[in-house]
């Protein structure tokens, strides 16, 4: 069969969702050339991806090829251009991050709770042509999906500290770690990192057992209508 290249389905999304879409995509290029235009590379770069990525669902149904990942619903897309906007908006551009002590923690449940909800259903299309997925099985799924994602971005800032010089993990004095005690954790700047590397994996669990029951409950309504 030729690979052939589909026309983007937007009509498929409900109204509500690419409202919220298009704003998250506006705000993206805002943020770019804001940061392109102050000089911030870093930031600049970080919104035109997070743009693209805005743009997953999309992808997926243009490119597809009819394969399984067209099958991916909107509410996916909107979960993950939600963590998005927040992340990039208030956390980076509004600098919650450092102003607010729990923001961080904040985002690493909700990450939690939207690999979750993915995962529950990418379980549920995988296993489409054996037959219905049980709940109990995408549920699991679900779980281990987010661990998995959450451990893959704690890899991701143990490279860029060990490569790129920054401190993501605050396992090195600076000015991320100015404001620790640094008594409280034996005196060493590496325990800091250690507790917030544990801390990080453990906000991720519970966003996705949260993002778990989310799901079981929100497909399980439908079944049933």
């Amino acid at each position: 069969m030729a690979y052939k290249i589909k026309k983007d389905p937007v009509g498929r999304v409900p109204k509500a969702q690419l409202t919220f879409w298009i704003i998250v995509r506006l705000s993206m290029i805002i943020c770019a050339a804001y940061s392109f235009v102050n000089g911030d590379l870093v930031m600049g770069f970080e919104s035109v991806f997070c743009f693209i990525f805005t743009h997953l669902w999309d992808m997926f149904q243009v490119f597809g090829n009819g394969s399984f990942i067209e099958e991916v619903p909107p509410l996916s897309q909107t979960l993950l251009n939600l963590i998005i906007f927040i992340g990039i908006v208030f956390g980076s551009y509004l600098e919650l991050f450092d102003r607010l002590p729990w923001f961080d923690n904040f985002m690493h449940i909700l990450s939690g709770f939207v690999c979750a909800s993915f995962g529950y259903d990418f379980a549920c299309i995988i296993q489409r042509k054996i037959g219905r997925c049980a709940a109990t099985l995408a549920a699991i799924f679900s779980l281990m999906f987010a661990l998995s994602i959450a451990v893959g971005w704690e890899f991701y800032e143990f490279l860029m500290d060990t490569l790129h010089g920054t401190n993501l993990q605050l396992a090195k004095q600076g000015p991320e770690t100015a404001m620790f005690d640094l008594a409280k954790y034996n005196g060493e700047y590496g325990y800091i990192g250690l507790v917030d590397t544990m801390i990080d994996m453990m906000m991720n669990a519970a966003g996705g057992v949260a993002g778990m029951i989310f799901m079981i409950i929100l497909r399980n309504r439908k079944k049933k209508k």
